[in-house]
Protein backbone atom coordinates (compact mmCIF):
# COMPACT_ATOMS: atom_id res chain seq x y z
CA UNK A 1 0.00 0.00 0.00
CA UNK A 2 1.43 3.39 -1.02
CA UNK A 3 1.75 6.25 1.45
CA UNK A 4 -0.89 8.96 1.46
CA UNK A 5 0.75 12.21 0.39
CA UNK A 6 -0.20 15.84 0.95
CA UNK A 7 0.98 19.21 -0.38
CA UNK A 8 -0.15 22.75 -1.11
CA UNK A 9 -1.32 22.90 -4.74
CA UNK A 10 -1.73 26.66 -5.05
CA UNK A 11 1.02 29.27 -4.81
CA UNK A 12 2.40 29.86 -1.35
CA UNK A 13 1.69 33.25 0.22
CA UNK A 14 -1.13 35.76 0.54
CA UNK A 15 -4.07 34.87 -1.72
CA UNK A 16 -7.85 34.56 -1.78
CA UNK A 17 -7.82 30.77 -1.35
CA UNK A 18 -5.39 27.93 -0.78
CA UNK A 19 -5.92 24.41 -2.11
CA UNK A 20 -4.35 21.52 -0.21
CA UNK A 21 -4.29 18.20 -2.05
CA UNK A 22 -4.05 14.74 -0.46
CA UNK A 23 -3.82 11.46 -2.40
CA UNK A 24 -3.53 7.80 -1.42
CA UNK A 25 -5.48 4.86 -0.09
CA UNK A 26 -6.04 6.55 3.30
CA UNK A 27 -6.87 10.03 1.99
CA UNK A 28 -10.61 9.83 2.70
CA UNK A 29 -10.19 8.24 6.15
CA UNK A 30 -7.64 10.89 7.16
CA UNK A 31 -9.85 13.75 5.95
CA UNK A 32 -12.87 12.38 7.81
CA UNK A 33 -10.98 12.73 11.10
CA UNK A 34 -11.01 16.53 11.04
CA UNK A 35 -13.43 17.77 8.34
CA UNK A 36 -17.18 17.57 8.86
CA UNK A 37 -19.65 17.07 7.45
CA UNK A 38 -17.56 15.11 4.96
CA UNK A 39 -18.98 14.99 1.38
CA UNK A 40 -21.47 12.15 0.98
CA UNK A 41 -20.43 11.47 -2.62
CA UNK A 42 -17.39 12.07 -4.83
CA UNK A 43 -16.97 15.14 -7.06
CA UNK A 44 -19.18 17.19 -4.71
CA UNK A 45 -17.68 20.31 -3.13
CA UNK A 46 -18.95 20.48 0.43
CA UNK A 47 -18.86 23.42 2.86
CA UNK A 48 -17.91 22.47 6.41
CA UNK A 49 -15.57 22.90 9.36
CA UNK A 50 -11.94 21.88 9.27
CA UNK A 51 -10.44 21.47 12.75
CA UNK A 52 -6.71 22.18 12.97
CA UNK A 53 -4.52 22.09 16.07
CA UNK A 54 -4.80 25.87 16.36
CA UNK A 55 -8.22 26.94 15.08
CA UNK A 56 -11.37 25.85 13.27
CA UNK A 57 -11.37 26.80 9.59
CA UNK A 58 -14.54 27.43 7.58
CA UNK A 59 -13.58 25.60 4.38
CA UNK A 60 -14.75 23.41 1.52
CA UNK A 61 -13.80 19.81 0.78
CA UNK A 62 -14.14 17.56 -2.25
CA UNK A 63 -12.96 14.01 -2.86
CA UNK A 64 -12.40 12.04 -6.05
CA UNK A 65 -12.74 8.28 -5.82
CA UNK A 66 -10.17 5.98 -7.43
CA UNK A 67 -9.64 5.44 -10.28
CA UNK A 68 -11.53 8.54 -11.42
CA UNK A 69 -9.04 11.11 -10.15
CA UNK A 70 -5.95 12.90 -11.38
CA UNK A 71 -3.64 10.40 -9.68
CA UNK A 72 -5.86 7.35 -10.12
CA UNK A 73 -6.03 7.08 -6.31
CA UNK A 74 -8.53 8.37 -3.77
CA UNK A 75 -7.85 12.11 -3.68
CA UNK A 76 -9.10 14.82 -1.32
CA UNK A 77 -8.81 18.56 -1.75
CA UNK A 78 -9.38 21.23 0.90
CA UNK A 79 -10.27 24.74 -0.32
CA UNK A 80 -9.34 27.11 2.51
CA UNK A 81 -8.72 30.79 3.11
CA UNK A 82 -5.49 31.96 1.52
CA UNK A 83 -2.33 32.73 3.43
CA UNK A 84 0.67 30.86 4.72
CA UNK A 85 -0.57 30.16 8.28
CA UNK A 86 -3.90 28.60 7.31
CA UNK A 87 -2.42 26.31 4.64
CA UNK A 88 0.40 25.23 6.95
CA UNK A 89 -2.03 24.40 9.76
CA UNK A 90 -4.12 22.21 7.43
CA UNK A 91 -1.04 20.41 6.12
CA UNK A 92 0.20 19.81 9.67
CA UNK A 93 -3.18 18.30 10.56
CA UNK A 94 -2.97 15.93 7.60
CA UNK A 95 0.56 14.91 8.61
CA UNK A 96 -0.43 14.28 12.21
CA UNK A 97 -3.26 12.00 11.04
CA UNK A 98 -1.04 9.77 8.91
CA UNK A 99 -0.15 11.52 5.63
CA UNK A 100 3.36 12.51 4.59
CA UNK A 101 4.66 15.44 2.56
CA UNK A 102 4.68 14.86 -1.19
CA UNK A 103 7.85 15.13 -3.20
CA UNK A 104 8.11 17.39 -6.23
CA UNK A 105 5.80 16.10 -8.95
CA UNK A 106 4.72 13.07 -6.94
CA UNK A 107 1.01 13.52 -7.68
CA UNK A 108 1.72 13.53 -11.42
CA UNK A 109 4.20 10.67 -11.09
CA UNK A 110 1.49 8.57 -9.43
CA UNK A 111 -0.82 9.48 -12.32
CA UNK A 112 1.82 8.08 -14.69
CA UNK A 113 2.31 4.92 -12.62
CA UNK A 114 -1.47 4.37 -12.49
CA UNK A 115 -1.87 4.78 -16.24
CA UNK A 116 -3.63 8.15 -16.09
CA UNK A 117 -0.99 9.88 -18.23
CA UNK A 118 2.17 9.15 -20.18
CA UNK A 119 5.43 11.12 -20.15
CA UNK A 120 4.38 13.40 -23.01
CA UNK A 121 1.25 14.38 -21.04
CA UNK A 122 3.41 15.18 -18.03
CA UNK A 123 5.87 17.26 -20.06
CA UNK A 124 2.91 19.07 -21.61
CA UNK A 125 1.80 20.08 -18.11
CA UNK A 126 5.28 21.46 -17.39
CA UNK A 127 5.29 23.42 -20.66
CA UNK A 128 1.86 24.91 -19.96
CA UNK A 129 2.94 25.99 -16.46
CA UNK A 130 6.14 27.55 -17.85
CA UNK A 131 4.46 29.14 -20.89
CA UNK A 132 4.71 32.92 -21.18
CA UNK A 133 2.96 33.24 -24.54
CA UNK A 134 -0.18 31.70 -25.99
CA UNK A 135 1.89 29.90 -28.64
CA UNK A 136 3.98 28.21 -25.93
CA UNK A 137 0.81 27.29 -24.02
CA UNK A 138 -0.71 25.83 -27.19
CA UNK A 139 2.37 23.67 -27.76
CA UNK A 140 2.11 22.42 -24.18
CA UNK A 141 -1.61 21.78 -24.55
CA UNK A 142 -0.97 19.62 -27.63
CA UNK A 143 1.40 17.47 -25.56
CA UNK A 144 -1.10 17.33 -22.72
CA UNK A 145 -3.80 16.20 -25.16
CA UNK A 146 -1.45 13.36 -26.20
CA UNK A 147 -1.22 14.39 -29.87
CA UNK A 148 2.45 13.43 -30.01
CA UNK A 149 1.87 10.31 -27.93
CA UNK A 150 -0.78 9.04 -30.35
CA UNK A 151 1.51 9.55 -33.34
CA UNK A 152 4.35 7.76 -31.59
CA UNK A 153 2.14 4.78 -30.69
CA UNK A 154 0.93 4.60 -34.30
CA UNK A 155 4.51 4.57 -35.61
CA UNK A 156 5.49 1.95 -33.03
CA UNK A 157 2.60 -0.24 -34.18
CA UNK A 158 3.88 -0.04 -37.76
CA UNK A 159 7.38 -1.02 -36.64
CA UNK A 160 5.93 -3.90 -34.63
CA UNK A 161 4.13 -5.17 -37.74
CA UNK A 162 7.43 -5.11 -39.64
CA UNK A 163 9.27 -6.92 -36.83
CA UNK A 164 6.52 -9.54 -36.54
CA UNK A 165 6.54 -10.28 -40.26
CA UNK A 166 10.36 -10.56 -40.32
CA UNK A 167 10.41 -12.87 -37.31
CA UNK A 168 7.82 -15.16 -38.92
CA UNK A 169 10.09 -15.39 -41.94
CA UNK A 170 13.04 -16.21 -39.68
CA UNK A 171 11.26 -18.74 -37.43
CA UNK A 172 9.13 -20.57 -40.01
CA UNK A 173 11.00 -20.48 -43.33
CA UNK A 174 9.57 -23.84 -44.38
CA UNK A 175 5.92 -22.84 -43.86
CA UNK A 176 3.72 -21.86 -46.77
CA UNK A 177 3.25 -18.29 -45.52
CA UNK A 178 3.30 -15.14 -47.56
CA UNK A 179 6.53 -13.56 -46.34
CA UNK A 180 7.59 -9.94 -46.60
CA UNK A 181 10.01 -9.14 -49.40
CA UNK A 182 13.09 -7.04 -48.83
CA UNK A 183 11.59 -4.27 -50.94
CA UNK A 184 8.38 -4.35 -48.89
CA UNK A 185 10.23 -4.11 -45.58
CA UNK A 186 12.45 -1.35 -46.95
CA UNK A 187 9.43 0.62 -48.17
CA UNK A 188 7.62 0.28 -44.84
CA UNK A 189 10.71 1.31 -42.86
CA UNK A 190 11.19 4.33 -45.13
CA UNK A 191 7.57 5.36 -44.57
CA UNK A 192 8.11 5.42 -40.80
CA UNK A 193 11.47 7.17 -41.23
CA UNK A 194 9.84 9.88 -43.36
CA UNK A 195 7.19 10.41 -40.67
CA UNK A 196 9.93 10.83 -38.07
CA UNK A 197 11.72 13.27 -40.36
CA UNK A 198 8.56 15.34 -40.68
CA UNK A 199 8.25 15.52 -36.88
CA UNK A 200 11.93 16.46 -36.50
CA UNK A 201 11.49 19.24 -39.06
CA UNK A 202 8.95 20.97 -36.80
CA UNK A 203 11.51 21.38 -34.00
CA UNK A 204 12.88 24.69 -35.32
CA UNK A 205 9.42 26.23 -35.18
CA UNK A 206 8.80 24.44 -31.89
CA UNK A 207 11.81 26.17 -30.34
CA UNK A 208 10.42 29.54 -31.43
CA UNK A 209 7.01 28.71 -29.95
CA UNK A 210 8.38 27.58 -26.59
CA UNK A 211 11.45 29.75 -26.03
CA UNK A 212 11.12 32.60 -28.48
CA UNK A 213 13.88 34.06 -30.67
CA UNK A 214 17.27 35.00 -29.18
CA UNK A 215 18.48 38.23 -30.79
CA UNK A 216 21.97 39.72 -30.20
CA UNK A 217 22.44 43.44 -30.89
CA UNK A 218 26.05 44.09 -31.94
CA UNK A 219 28.05 46.88 -33.53
CA UNK A 220 30.68 49.52 -32.94
CA UNK A 221 30.42 51.94 -29.97
CA UNK A 222 27.88 54.75 -30.17
CA UNK A 223 25.90 53.45 -33.13
CA UNK A 224 22.75 53.39 -30.98
CA UNK A 225 22.58 49.76 -29.81
CA UNK A 226 21.25 50.63 -26.35
CA UNK A 227 18.80 53.15 -27.80
CA UNK A 228 17.63 50.44 -30.18
CA UNK A 229 17.09 48.02 -27.30
CA UNK A 230 15.03 50.62 -25.43
CA UNK A 231 12.95 51.30 -28.54
CA UNK A 232 12.35 47.57 -29.14
CA UNK A 233 11.28 47.12 -25.51
CA UNK A 234 9.26 50.33 -25.35
CA UNK A 235 10.99 51.35 -22.12
CA UNK A 236 14.25 52.94 -20.96
CA UNK A 237 15.98 49.75 -19.86
CA UNK A 238 19.56 50.45 -20.98
CA UNK A 239 21.67 53.48 -20.08
CA UNK A 240 22.19 55.67 -23.14
CA UNK A 241 25.18 58.01 -23.36
CA UNK A 242 27.41 59.57 -26.01
CA UNK A 243 30.41 58.36 -24.02
CA UNK A 244 31.99 55.40 -25.80
CA UNK A 245 32.18 52.19 -23.78
CA UNK A 246 29.08 52.92 -21.65
CA UNK A 247 27.81 49.35 -22.13
CA UNK A 248 30.39 46.94 -20.72
CA UNK A 249 28.32 43.82 -20.19
CA UNK A 250 25.44 42.05 -21.87
CA UNK A 251 21.94 43.23 -20.97
CA UNK A 252 19.06 40.82 -21.68
CA UNK A 253 15.36 41.65 -21.83
CA UNK A 254 12.37 40.06 -23.53
CA UNK A 255 9.26 41.43 -25.18
CA UNK A 256 6.27 39.75 -26.84
CA UNK A 257 5.32 40.64 -30.38
CA UNK A 258 2.38 38.97 -32.13
CA UNK A 259 2.53 36.29 -29.45
CA UNK A 260 6.21 35.50 -30.10
CA UNK A 261 8.81 36.16 -27.45
CA UNK A 262 11.86 38.12 -28.60
CA UNK A 263 14.84 37.78 -26.24
CA UNK A 264 17.07 40.77 -27.00
CA UNK A 265 20.66 41.07 -25.78
CA UNK A 266 22.36 44.46 -25.83
CA UNK A 267 26.15 44.16 -26.01
CA UNK A 268 29.31 46.22 -25.56
CA UNK A 269 30.61 48.18 -28.56
CA UNK A 270 33.04 46.20 -30.71
CA UNK A 271 36.45 47.88 -30.76
CA UNK A 272 40.04 47.38 -29.58
CA UNK A 273 40.79 48.92 -26.21
CA UNK A 274 43.49 48.90 -23.53
CA UNK A 275 40.75 48.82 -20.88
CA UNK A 276 40.58 45.23 -19.57
CA UNK A 277 36.98 45.60 -18.40
CA UNK A 278 35.84 46.92 -21.76
CA UNK A 279 37.65 44.11 -23.59
CA UNK A 280 35.90 41.56 -21.37
CA UNK A 281 32.63 43.20 -22.46
CA UNK A 282 33.67 42.77 -26.10
CA UNK A 283 34.35 39.05 -25.48
CA UNK A 284 30.92 38.67 -23.95
CA UNK A 285 29.36 40.49 -26.89
CA UNK A 286 30.93 37.99 -29.29
CA UNK A 287 29.74 35.04 -27.15
CA UNK A 288 26.21 36.45 -27.16
CA UNK A 289 26.30 36.77 -30.95
CA UNK A 290 27.64 33.23 -31.38
CA UNK A 291 24.84 31.74 -29.25
CA UNK A 292 21.96 33.86 -30.63
CA UNK A 293 19.43 32.73 -33.21
CA UNK A 294 20.00 35.93 -35.18
CA UNK A 295 22.30 38.95 -34.99
CA UNK A 296 21.26 42.57 -35.47
CA UNK A 297 24.40 44.25 -36.82
CA UNK A 298 23.86 47.94 -36.06
CA UNK A 299 25.62 50.80 -37.86
CA UNK A 300 25.01 54.55 -38.17
CA UNK A 301 27.07 54.92 -41.35
CA UNK A 302 25.00 54.74 -44.55
CA UNK A 303 28.14 53.75 -46.50
CA UNK A 304 29.02 50.87 -44.13
CA UNK A 305 29.12 47.60 -46.07
CA UNK A 306 30.74 45.55 -43.31
CA UNK A 307 29.34 42.19 -42.24
CA UNK A 308 29.62 40.85 -38.71
CA UNK A 309 31.71 37.63 -38.82
CA UNK A 310 29.27 34.96 -37.67
CA UNK A 311 27.66 31.78 -38.94
CA UNK A 312 24.36 33.01 -37.47
CA UNK A 313 21.79 34.76 -39.66
CA UNK A 314 22.15 38.52 -39.43
CA UNK A 315 20.25 41.65 -40.32
CA UNK A 316 22.05 44.94 -40.94
CA UNK A 317 20.34 47.79 -39.08
CA UNK A 318 21.10 51.30 -40.33
CA UNK A 319 20.27 53.45 -37.30
CA UNK A 320 19.94 57.25 -36.89
CA UNK A 321 18.35 57.70 -40.30
CA UNK A 322 16.90 60.99 -39.00
CA UNK A 323 20.42 62.46 -39.15
CA UNK A 324 21.08 61.60 -42.81
CA UNK A 325 19.32 62.32 -46.08
CA UNK A 326 21.29 59.54 -47.73
CA UNK A 327 19.81 56.07 -48.09
CA UNK A 328 21.91 53.13 -46.84
CA UNK A 329 24.22 51.62 -49.42
CA UNK A 330 22.98 48.07 -48.90
CA UNK A 331 19.48 47.30 -50.07
CA UNK A 332 19.07 44.60 -47.43
CA UNK A 333 19.55 47.11 -44.58
CA UNK A 334 16.66 48.16 -42.38
CA UNK A 335 16.77 51.91 -41.92
CA UNK A 336 15.35 53.07 -38.57
CA UNK A 337 15.60 55.84 -36.03
CA UNK A 338 15.72 54.30 -32.58
CA UNK A 339 15.42 57.77 -31.06
CA UNK A 340 12.42 59.08 -32.99
CA UNK A 341 10.89 56.39 -35.20
CA UNK A 342 9.10 53.09 -34.93
CA UNK A 343 11.24 49.97 -34.88
CA UNK A 344 8.41 47.48 -35.45
CA UNK A 345 9.86 46.82 -38.90
CA UNK A 346 12.68 44.96 -37.12
CA UNK A 347 10.25 42.81 -35.14
CA UNK A 348 8.19 42.10 -38.24
CA UNK A 349 11.31 41.11 -40.19
CA UNK A 350 12.38 38.75 -37.41
CA UNK A 351 8.84 37.33 -37.23
CA UNK A 352 8.86 36.58 -40.96
CA UNK A 353 12.45 35.29 -40.98
CA UNK A 354 11.55 32.51 -38.56
CA UNK A 355 8.13 31.77 -40.13
CA UNK A 356 6.52 32.46 -36.76
CA UNK A 357 3.12 32.88 -38.38
CA UNK A 358 3.07 29.13 -39.10
CA UNK A 359 2.88 28.38 -35.37
CA UNK A 360 -0.78 29.37 -35.19
CA UNK A 361 -1.77 26.87 -37.89
CA UNK A 362 0.53 24.06 -36.78
CA UNK A 363 -1.22 21.13 -35.14
CA UNK A 364 1.88 19.63 -33.52
CA UNK A 365 5.37 21.00 -32.92
CA UNK A 366 8.35 19.30 -31.30
CA UNK A 367 9.23 21.67 -28.45
CA UNK A 368 11.01 19.28 -26.10
CA UNK A 369 14.73 18.52 -26.49
CA UNK A 370 14.31 15.04 -25.02
CA UNK A 371 11.67 14.20 -27.60
CA UNK A 372 13.85 15.57 -30.39
CA UNK A 373 16.81 13.45 -29.28
CA UNK A 374 14.65 10.30 -29.23
CA UNK A 375 13.24 11.04 -32.68
CA UNK A 376 16.69 11.60 -34.16
CA UNK A 377 18.08 8.41 -32.64
CA UNK A 378 15.09 6.39 -33.84
CA UNK A 379 15.45 7.80 -37.35
CA UNK A 380 19.13 6.88 -37.39
CA UNK A 381 18.31 3.34 -36.25
CA UNK A 382 15.74 3.04 -39.04
CA UNK A 383 18.33 4.28 -41.54
CA UNK A 384 20.59 1.44 -40.38
CA UNK A 385 17.73 -1.03 -40.79
CA UNK A 386 17.02 0.25 -44.32
CA UNK A 387 20.70 0.00 -45.24
CA UNK A 388 20.74 -3.58 -43.95
CA UNK A 389 17.88 -4.60 -46.24
CA UNK A 390 19.29 -6.80 -48.96
CA UNK A 391 22.86 -6.41 -47.73
CA UNK A 392 22.72 -8.64 -44.68
CA UNK A 393 20.54 -11.18 -42.90
CA UNK A 394 16.97 -10.47 -41.88
CA UNK A 395 17.76 -10.72 -38.16
CA UNK A 396 20.01 -7.64 -38.39
CA UNK A 397 17.12 -5.68 -39.92
CA UNK A 398 14.85 -6.94 -37.16
CA UNK A 399 17.23 -5.91 -34.37
CA UNK A 400 17.69 -2.39 -35.74
CA UNK A 401 13.93 -2.01 -36.10
CA UNK A 402 13.40 -3.20 -32.51
CA UNK A 403 15.90 -0.61 -31.31
CA UNK A 404 13.94 2.13 -33.07
CA UNK A 405 10.72 0.84 -31.50
CA UNK A 406 12.27 1.01 -28.01
CA UNK A 407 13.73 4.47 -28.62
CA UNK A 408 10.32 5.82 -29.61
CA UNK A 409 8.92 4.24 -26.44
CA UNK A 410 11.21 6.51 -24.42
CA UNK A 411 9.07 9.45 -25.52
CA UNK A 412 5.85 8.15 -23.98
CA UNK A 413 7.48 6.19 -21.18
CA UNK A 414 6.76 2.65 -22.32
CA UNK A 415 10.48 1.86 -22.44
CA UNK A 416 12.00 4.60 -20.29
CA UNK A 417 14.22 3.89 -17.31
CA UNK A 418 13.33 5.12 -13.85
CA UNK A 419 16.05 7.78 -13.75
CA UNK A 420 14.50 9.62 -16.70
CA UNK A 421 11.03 9.37 -15.18
CA UNK A 422 12.27 10.75 -11.86
CA UNK A 423 14.11 13.58 -13.63
CA UNK A 424 10.99 14.63 -15.52
CA UNK A 425 8.68 14.67 -12.49
CA UNK A 426 11.24 16.44 -10.30
CA UNK A 427 10.67 19.54 -12.47
CA UNK A 428 7.11 19.84 -11.09
CA UNK A 429 6.21 21.91 -8.06
CA UNK A 430 5.24 20.18 -4.81
CA UNK A 431 1.47 20.07 -5.26
CA UNK A 432 1.37 18.92 -8.88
Amino acid sequence: MQDTIVALSTARGRAAISVIRMSGSQAVQIAQKFFYPFPSQPNLLKVGTLKTEYFDEHAMCVYFAAPHSYTGEDTVEFHCHGGTAVAQAVIEKCLSCGARMAENGEFSKRAFINGKQNLTNAEGIIEMIDAETASAAKAGANLLENKLGKQIVDLQDKLLDIVSACEVALDYPEEDIELPTVDTAKSQLKEVGDALGALIATSALGKVARYGIDVAIVGKPNVGKSSLLNALLGTDRAIVSDVQGTTRDTLSESVNYRDIRFNFVDTAGLRDSSDKIEMEGVKRAKRAADSADVVLHVTDDPDDRSVYPTIRPQIRIYNKKDLFDKEPCCVDSLAVSAKYGSVDIIKETLYDMFSAGDIETSDLLITNERHLDCLKRAKQQLSEAISACGATTLDVVTNATKQAWETLGEITGTSTNEDIINRIYSKFCLGK
